[in-house]
Parts: structure tokens; sequence; C-alpha cells
């Protein structure tokens, strides 16, 4: 009986306002209350399981099912038409009654009295017509601030009747890097470090991103700089106060150049003849002698195949010597990227004869004939744009624009696409029949790119082409920053936006007009991967050295030097071999092979699995690991791998036995740090052997050395 009164009564209220204002409406007037006071998060009533039998949409996605949740449920007591204060979402909200989430606003606050106003006037709920929010805009978006001063951050929706509000005390405000600016929940950001730190800004399902910029020091004088790039980069820096390192010397150069260009240690022969040669266009020159190396092929179809996840695992052997001979193949031609990545998305046949189909099988499960249409959209968007849509699959996106209906949109384009199983191998094939239908509609949806135009419903042919012709396309705002993006991080070890494949406006760049500058370079270089190479290594920005100077030494995202990176471990070991002039031994493949060159993660190596190589699961760098730690230390003293290298009889310490102790210790620093000892090494060195200390520990000591496992 009660729940049908509490039902009439909500039929037979009529619509009204609290004296002094409008009737509030529930997607741009309730639902940002919740929102900001945590009620629909996903440790409260947003949880998939909901609270305390309350079962709110993640952060307000879904505003039909949560007026049900609100109006319809629990005898209709969430909400009491005839007594709006006796509603339980008002006073288990302001503390009158128990509730596990605490108090989330006071009874006087304007929160409370919207909400009220909401109930007094019969809870109207929302309605397609009612304006949504189209734009906000922020102030200020940009501004320079001292270390520890707060900003007040005002935010202004335009909706789609065209009027405008504030909405800033609706709003839902966190920092977008902890360690560089904190947010009340009022808006009032506090700068915590020096540096650019983003505060994120969500209101009726839009997002934008303030930014404080706090200097190192008093701005400084911009450096000049003849390359657009590193103008780009001079000009943050001066912004910052932050001073650059010098430029690196040429042992230095030429070691890194070689490590990141073709993941190869330089001879000390090499060493040798690089610092003596006079010409003034010789790191030019070494770097189009490596871009031309059959060790560069080895290197890039490596790092290409750990992120399409080549491996026997998945696609069986066959299918997995193919793809990677697909990949090898476009890296020695030097194909460009979009047209690599159009071959990725429309190849169709046997997985043998047509290897770039593997696309669609690499990562499925044991006994899958390919990713399933949202496992393929997911891997699209992530590898080739950026996106990480995951979250979108349940809800909408809780720190992104994206919706629950892109991401199903986005995997229709590969919901006719047909796989089976041939022997241990496969088959991809365009088929016409095949929808992806959205989870809570139950309406088979059109297949749509992220924020492109949607098919036409009567379109014939394969849905592949029409995606991969919008996705490398010039104008695409995803393609070529990715690239440029993933580029760069190789190169410098840190990308403009890290994660180097999480581009969202969350999570903004670190220098946003480089980032679009480096994008117009790939897309200006025709895709061409080697003339982008080449184009960033020659910048002063990556000639800079890695050691700091007074002013810089808190950089760690703005290039004021170069960020040393961590060898991965298939160039470990190989540096590890060409350091002591050995070579190592995997089963089933001939002598003399370097880990490199190996096609799958499953060959045996505890050295390569101990340093952290990928499984090729995951379709990202993230599956690497970068981090140095205590199982690394243990296997460099107690397993066997470093002292075979260094006892064999036809290394390096064998072929150097009778030489002079000057030149012994010359040839082992230029072998593993590619640089001549300093004087006080040199003389150190000396007076270790000169007491005993044997040649092979002073080996082993340098290639224990940080400098030698570092790229610098």
């Amino acid at each position: 009986m009660g729940s049908v009164l509490a039902l009439l009564l909500l039929i037979l209220a009529s619509p009204h306002a609290d004296a002094g204002g409008a009737t509030p409406r529930f997607k741009t007037d309730v639902m940002p209350i919740l929102t900001r006071a945590g009620c629909n998060s996903g440790p409260c009533h947003g949880a998939n399981a909901g609270r305390g039998g309350f079962h709110l949409s993640l952060l307000g996605f879904d505003p039909s099912s949560d007026y049900e949740a609100m109006t319809r449920f629990v005898w209709g007591r969430r909400v009491r038409l005839d007594a709006p204060d006796e509603s339980l979402i008002l006073r288990k909200a302001s503390g009158q009654l128990s509730h596990g989430g605490g108090e989330r606003f006071a009874k006087t606050s304007p929160e409370y009295a919207v909400l009220r106003s909401w109930v007094a006037a019969g809870v109207p709920e929302p309605k397609d017509s009612d304006p949504s929010v189209t734009a906000l805009a922020i102030a200020p978006e940009r501004i320079t601030v001292a270390l520890g001063q707060s900003v007040p951050i005002k935010v202004t929706a335009t909706l789609s009747d065209g009027t405008k509000r504030d909405v800033t005390p609706q709003t839902l405000f966190s920092s977008g890097d902890g360690g560089l600016v904190e947010v009340t929940p009022q808006g009032v950001a506090k700068t915590l470090a020096p540096g650019e730190g983003p505060v994120v800004i969500r209101y009726g399902g839009k997002f934008a991103t303030a930014r404080l910029l706090t200097p190192f020091a008093p701005p400084r004088t911009l450096l000049p700089a003849t390359d657009p790039l590193d103008r780009l980069v001079n000009a943050r820096l001066a912004a910052l106060g932050l001073p650059a390192s010098p430029r690196c010397d040429d042992a230095t150069y030429l070691r890194r150049a070689s490590l990141d260009i073709a993941g190869q240690l330089p001879t000390p022969e090499s060493v040798r003849a690089f610092i003596a040669d006079p010409d003034p266009k010789k790191r030019e020159k070494l770097v189009d002698r490596l871009l031309a190396s059959p060790e560069y092929i080895d290197f890039w179809t490596q790092r290409w195949s750990d992120l399409l996840r080549s491996s026997e695992k998945t696609l069986g052997k066959k299918s997995r010597d193919a793809y990677h001979a697909f990949i090898r193949k476009s890296v020695e031609t030097n194909k460009p990227y979009d047209v690599f990545a159009t071959e990725l998305l429309t190849g169709k046949g046997d997985s043998v004869a047509v290897p770039s189909v593997n696309f669609f099988r690499a990562g499925k499960s044991e006994y899958a004939a390919s990713l399933t249409p949202l496992e393929q959209g997911e891997t699209t968007a992530q590898f080739l744009l950026g996106v990480r849509l995951q979250c979108a699959q349940c809800h909408n996106h809780p720190y992104e624009k994206w919706t629950q209906k892109q991401y199903f949109q986005l995997a229709a384009f590969y919901g006719r696409v047909e796989a089976t199983n041939k022997d241990t191998e496969g088959v991809i094939a365009p088929r016409e029949w095949g929808e992806v239908h959205h989870p809570k509609t139950g309406e088979a949806l059109t297949p749509a790119p992220l924020d492109g135009p949607a098919l036409a419903k009567d379109f014939k042919g394969d849905r592949r082409e029409p995606l991969a012709k919008w996705l490398t396309a010039p104008s695409n705002p995803f393609f070529a920053p990715l690239l440029a993006n993933r580029l760069w991080k190789y190169l410098f070890g840190r990308g403009l936006v890290e994660p180097v494949d999480d581009f969202r406006v969350t999570n903004p760049a670190t220098n946003e007009p480089l980032l679009q500058a480096l994008a117009s370079e790939v897309r200006s270089s025709g895709y061409d991967i080697k003339k982008l190479i080449r184009r960033f290594v020659l910048t002063e920005t990556y000639q800079r050295d890695s050691r700091r100077v007074p002013g810089n030494e808190r950089d760690d995202r703005y290039y004021s030097r170069f960020f040393v990176k961590r060898l991965a471990a298939e160039p470990l070991l190989d540096a590890l071999c060409t350091a002591t002039g050995t070579s190592e031994t995997f089963p089933d493949y001939p002598a003399g092979t370097k880990a490199v060159q190996l096609k799958d993660p499953a060959v045996a190596s505890l050295f390569l699995d101990t340093f952290g190589r990928p499984l090729r699961q995951a379709a990202c760098d993230c599956e690497r690991m970068t981090e140095a730690n205590l199982s690394q230390a243990l296997h460099y003293l107690n397993a066997p791998t470093i002292q075979i290298h260094l006892s064999d009889p036809k290394g390096r310490l064998a072929t150097m036995a009778n030489r002079p102790r000057k030149e012994q210790i010359e040839e082992l620093y230029l072998a593993t740090l590619s640089r001549f000892p300093t004087g006080d090494e040199a003389v150190n060195a000396a007076f270790q052997l000169a007491r005993g200390v044997a040649l092979e520990d002073l080996f082993w000591a340098l290639l224990s050395a940080r400098e030698f496992g570092f790229n610098r």
C-alpha cells in the first residue's frame, strides 16, 4: 500500500519550484551535486554492486537509471514528495541519519537546498529535450604562480540552449598530478612543487584541465636555437627558469645513439675512431650509418614485435614466423607507418600467406580463433590512437569524454570480421553479417570512429577499410601525435605524454606546442620512421649531457638535460656480449644469435626473464619491466652468466692478457663504458691491479656499474 501511495504522489504532484528559484533539472543540477559529493564514485554507490542496496551509475553516466534508483525503489523513501526534508537522500547525505559515507553536505548548504527544491518540485525526470552541457570554460586556464600559492578556479558551463552559468559549486575538481598540485573540493588549487601542475575539472560529463605553472627559479633568457623543436623546448625551460645542460661529448653521443638507434654497444675500435675523427659532420654521418645498419633492423623489429604481440603461444609457430618476417620486412624497407597500420587493420586471408592478419589473432585467448570485436577495438584504440578505452566498456569513461556507446561503436567495425582456425593457424576474412549491440539498450550499433562520422547504415563492403582511412588521415587528431610521442619516449627516455599511449584531456602533455610540432613532423615526413629518428637525434635537446647543472637537478620532464635510460633486457645482454667479445647461446638458434634477434619471448633465458623482457600479452610498452630490482642485483652476483662471458677463452680478457697495463685499463673502459677512463679512474685501477686485484675483477666491476646498464 505504501509503495502505491508513494507512486501515486509522484505521478500527481505538480512540478513547482521553491520561492525565488527555477525548478532544478536532474542532469544539470542534481547529478553534479551527487558527483561532487562522491555519492556516485567507485568507492560509494557508483561501485559495480552499489552500496547499502543503493546503486548509481559511475559518476552519473546513466541519468535515466539513476533517476529510477532515486525515485522508484525502496518504497519511494529515498524521496518524499509529501515531506521533502524526510527524504533519505537528504537526511543521510546531511548526516541526520546514520550513513556509511558520513556527512556529504550540511543541511544549510546550497547543495541541500537544490536537492530539496528538486524533490519539492515533484522530482522532475530527465528529458531528452533538457539542455545539456556543450562546453566548459575555466578561469584561469593557465597561470604562473609562486610555489605554495593558492588560486581559485571558476568554471562556466555553456548549455545546448545557448545559456551560460557559473557551475563552480557543482564541479568535481581533482589533481592531475598529486606531486605538483592539490585542489580543494571548492576548486582552490595550490602548487606543491615546481613544474606545471594540472587540475582536472568535471561537470555534466565534460572535462577540462587548468594548469598552474610554478617556475623552478625566476624565468630565464631564452636559449638561442636554430631548430624549431629546440626552440619549443627552450621556451618551456625559459618559462620554468630551468638552465640547460651543455652538449655531451663525442664518446657519450656515440654510445647514446648506437644504443637508441641500433640497440648495440659500440666497440672500442669504433669509439677511438669516432673521438679522433675531425669531421664536423661526424654525428650526422654516424646516425646515417646506424639507420642503414642490419642492427637497426634487428632492434626495431624486436620493438614492434613486442607491441604487436608476436608469439608462438597465441599464433602458432608458422604464423609467428610469418608475422615476424612481415614486421622485419616492414622495418627493413622503411615502410611508411600509415601504410603499415593500414595493412594491419585491413588484412584478410591465411595467417601464414597474409601475415598482417595476425594483428587480429595476437593476444587472443588459447582456444579462440581471434580477438573479439571488443578486444580488437581496445587494441586499435591503444596501439594506434593512444586512447585507453577499456574503462568505457561497462560505463562512460570516468576520466575522459569517451562514452560507453562510443566504445561499442568502435568495436562494431570488427563485428563483420570472421575468424576460423585452420590446423594451428587461422584465417581472417570480412563477411556480410554481424553486429555489435549496446549492452543496455540492445541496439545494433552503426560503426563510428572516435569523434568521427558514423558509417552509412547501408554501407556495403569491408568496414575496416573506412576505419583505416579515417585513422591514417592527416586530420586524425590521435594517430600522428601517438607515433611522435612513442618515438620521442624511446629516444629521450620520457614521453611528452605519460604513459606513452594514454592520451586524455585529463593527462595533458608536458609541452603541448612541442607535441603538436612533432605530430606535424610525422605528417610532413610521410610517416617515415627513419627520417623522424634522424630528425630527433640531431636536435640539440637530444645531444644534451645527462649530467645535472645547478638549477636543473629536479627536472624530470622538461628536457633540460638528457634523461638516462635503463637498458632493456635484450640490448643489455647483447651489450654484455659485445663488451666481453663473446656471444650468448639460445636453444634452437644458431651460434652468434643476438638477444634482439629472438623471435619469441618463450626462448629460454634466465637473464632476459630477470631483466624484464615482456611476455607479449599486452599491446603496450607497459608490459616491459623497466625498474631495477633486487633479483637483478643478485643475478649479477650469483648467476653464472657474467662469469661465463668473462672467462670465455676466446673472449676479450683472453686476447689482452699480455698487453701493457695502461692499454688493458683503457680497453676495458672503452669496451664497457664507451669512453676512456678519467685520470683518477686510471690511477685507481692501476693501483688496485698492482695490489693483486685480478683484471677479471676490474672487468666485472665495470660490467656491474650503473653507467654500463644505463644509456646516458
